[in-house]
């Protein structure tokens, strides 16, 4: 290939692992984060307080 093009290749796998390491990334993160906060049905289970308010 000619300068130009591989600079144009090289370019893109670039973009490439960046989109990968993205991906990858945001997967162990969601995976953590659904891990670590309580599940629905027990966030769902537990009734919020309402707070009483009174309007002049």
């Amino acid at each position: 290939m000619r300068p130009d093009h591989q600079e144009f290749a090289d370019g893109v796998k670039l973009a490439a692992i960046a989109a990968v390491s993205a991906v990858l990334t945001a997967t162990v993160v969601i995976g953590a984060g659904r891990t670590l906060l309580p599940q629905a049905q027990a966030a769902a289970a537990e009734s919020p307080r309402m707070t009483p308010v009174v309007l002049r």
